[in-house]
């Protein structure tokens, strides 16, 4: 994983390496990538895990990645470049109140526990993903991507032709779970996915007509999960990217998008075709303009009232690790991961998640001092901006399928920092042939 800087001109910052290798393409290299993308691949995977501890098929391959990584001296000391001091830091805060908490608490078991697995995500994958070479950055991208796809093609098996409920990857009101078992969470993973793709069209490392043959596969995939936070989520990921991308050909464009859109869901004949579970959970809501009958929305807003309710009670000290379920009168954790923070680890575990954000938006913003940075930044900001409003409808977050798409939109400007711009990358590749 050669981290040399690909042209003279390149920004000064580097996600530098312990020690560079002294040859590239040896065998113990391709293999610590063929473990990334395996890494990567089985993120979403969430199935495929011990009975009784946390620990996926993604992460045994990270931990093999990693040890690949220090045998060829490639371990990142900064994979976040400039954001790199903020992200530990905030990491380090949140952790240490979560694990303060759980002692005050007497519950330093469950502490340990949530502690290692946020480490694990956020501490660990920054060091196996970020700062690699654009290629290697840009195909563990399309692998998530391929990931992605064949989750919802499984999908589609499992519940258009199957027709199966109830099982691992199908709710019993017919809602997709997919590999990640969940299906809110399963839904917003797909909506993550597509800031990213739109990012990789436009950094011309995707061609535009996968791009369009992927997209519709991506909106029934987050049909078929009957989720409202999700298609919202998609919604917002797509605006986001468009105003900060917006030409007239583009406006065009997705003013005709929203027309068709609008007019096949007023068609009979493709409306009566949708997944039943989201005419009956998301469109109901939309028509009537009544977001009570969105889903499950008045039970979460009582939930989150509860959570605002026992957070004003606390300042530093939270009630400790997963102990929100043991005095909510629900019985389950309130799905808003600040909230959860705020009661389980106290503002201080808050401040470190936000200090933690605040670092992967700082490298992202990072390379705007550069030409070229424009694609970089805009698909980056807005996955990590869509992740900071969907936790807003999730509980904790250190399942391997959050963190990965997190790490991988920041992953782009990183090696932006390390090589430069792409097209003179391009034009330095060329010079040298």
């Amino acid at each position: 994983m050669d981290q040399s800087s690909s042209f003279p001109g390149s920004p000064p910052y580097r996600a530098t390496p312990v020690r560079a290798a002294p040859t590239a393409g040896t065998a113990a290299q391709r293999a610590e990538f063929a473990l990334a993308c395996a890494v990567v691949f089985f993120a979403p995977m969430n199935f495929v895990r011990l009975p009784n501890f946390y620990f996926t098929a993604s992460d045994a391959f990270a931990c093999l990645c990693l040890g690949f990584m220090i045998l060829n001296r490639l371990l990142p000391l900064k994979p976040l470049g400039p954001g790199t001091a903020y992200w530990l830091f905030g990491l380090t805060l949140m952790v240490g109140a979560l694990l303060g908490s759980s002692l005050l608490a007497s519950v330093v078991d469950r502490g340990l526990i949530l502690s290692i697995q946020y480490l694990f995500a956020y501490l660990l994958l920054p060091l196996v993903l970020l700062g690699r070479p654009w290629k290697q950055t840009t195909i563990l991208m399309k692998v998530f991507v391929a990931s992605i796809i064949l989750m919802i093609l499984h999908g589609i098996y499992v519940i258009d032709i199957l027709k199966e409920t109830n099982t691992t990857f199908v709710s019993g009101s017919g809602r997709l779970m997919g590999f990640v078992e969940r299906d809110n969470e399963c839904g917003g993973l797909i909506a993550l996915t597509v800031p990213m793709i739109l990012a990789m069209t436009s950094m011309r490392t995707l061609h535009p007509l996968i791009t369009l043959a992927i997209l519709p596969l991506i909106t029934y995939g987050i049909m078929l999960t009957g989720s409202n936070t999700a298609l919202y989520a998609m919604l917002y990921g797509l605006g986001v990217f468009f105003l900060a991308t917006i030409t007239p050909q583009r406006a065009a464009i997705g003013v005709a998008a929203v027309m068709l859109m609008v007019s096949g869901l007023n068609t009979p004949v493709i409306r009566d075709n949708l997944p039943a579970t989201f005419q009956k959970r998301v469109l109901t809501g939309l028509e009537s303009g009544d977001l009570s009958e969105a889903g499950t929305f008045d039970d979460r807003m009582r939930m989150i009232q509860e959570a605002s309710g026992f957070a004003g009670d606390v300042v530093l000290v939270g009630y400790g690790a997963d102990q929100y379920r043991e005095i909510s009168a629900f019985h389950a954790p309130v799905h808003n991961l600040y909230l959860l923070m705020w009661n389980e680890g106290g503002l201080i575990a808050l401040g470190g998640f936000l200090l933690m954000l605040t670092g992967g938006f700082i490298a992202l913003a990072t390379p705007l001092r550069y030409r070229g940075s424009r694609e970089v930044f805009v698909g980056g900001f807005a996955t990590l901006s869509l992740f900071a409003v969907l936790i807003n409808a999730v509980p904790h977050v250190y399942g391997r399928f959050w963190a990965v798409p997190v790490l991988l939109s920041i992953a782009p400007a990183v090696t932006f920092l390390n090589e430069g711009p792409i097209r003179q990358r391009k034009r330095a590749r060329r010079a040298r042939a």
